[in-house]
C-alpha cells in the first residue's frame, strides 16, 4: 500500500500542473483536440534507454518504457529497469531493479521538461552499531524523484532520439543517484 500511495501522490503532483499549464496555451489546447482524433496506435509509444560502462566498475542496464501521448507536446509513461553493477576493486557485484512513472512536456522545438518517479530495489547500508561503525547490507526499496530536461529529435514519422539530464531531489544516501546528475539517452518508437 505504501508504494501505491507514493505513486498516487506523484501522479497528482505532476499531472495537475501540466493540465493547468496546458489550458493557458491555445496551441496546446488545439493539439489536445487533434490528438484525441488520432487512432490509439498513433498515441502509444515504446522506448527506453540502456547503460553500458566497463572498466574497474562495470555497469550494464536496460530500462524499457511504454507510454501514451496525451497531446503532441505531453507524454506520460511507465517502465521497468534492471541494472547489473560490479566493482572489481572491492570484488563486489549486485543487481538493481525497479519501476518508474515518467512525464515529459515539450517546451520549445525539441526542448522538454521531464519528471520521473522511480522505486528501485537495491542493496542499502543498514547501520548495526554507529559507535563501532559496523553495518550490514540489505535489500531495500529506494525512492527517487528525478527532475530535469533535455532535447528530443525526430528520426522519422514515428520515432525520436532523446537525451536528458536529471537530478534526484529526494537524495536518499542509498540511492544510485545520490549526489550526481543522471544523464540518459534513448530512442522512442510509435506503434
Amino acid at each position: 500500500m505504501h508504494l501505491i500511495n507514493r505513486i498516487s501522490c506523484f501522479a497528482l503532483l505532476i499531472l495537475i500542473p501540466f493540465e493547468a499549464f496546458s489550458q493557458s496555451d491555445s496551441t496546446v489546447v488545439e493539439n489536445n483536440k487533434t490528438n484525441s482524433r488520432k487512432p490509439l496506435s498513433d498515441r502509444i509509444f515504446v522506448g527506453g534507454n540502456a547503460a553500458l560502462s566497463f572498466g574497474t566498475i562495470t555497469y550494464i542496464g536496460v530500462a524499457p518504457i511504454i507510454g501514451y501521448k496525451m497531446t503532441d507536446n505531453w507524454l506520460v509513461g511507465v517502465g521497468g529497469s534492471y541494472y547489473y553493477y560490479r566493482d572489481n576493486f572491492y570484488d563486489f557485484s549486485t543487481s538493481i531493479y525497479g519501476g518508474l512513472l515518467m512525464t515529459r512536456y515539450l517546451v520549445y522545438k525539441g526542448l522538454f521538461a521531464e519528471a520521473d518517479f522511480e522505486e528501485n530495489n537495491q542493496l542499502a547500508v543498514n547501520i548495526v552499531d554507529p559507535i563501532a561503525g559496523t553495518f550490514t547490507l540489505e535489500r531495500k526499496w529506494i525512492p527517487s524523484l528525478l527532475l530535469g530536461g533535455g532535447y528530443s529529435q525526430e528520426l522519422g514519422a514515428s520515432s525520436a532520439f532523446f537525451i536528458s539530464i536529471l537530478y534526484d531531489v529526494i537524495q536518499n544516501p542509498n540511492s544510485q543517484y545520490y549526489r550526481r546528475p543522471v544523464i540518459r539517452a534513448g530512442i522512442g518508437f510509435g506503434l
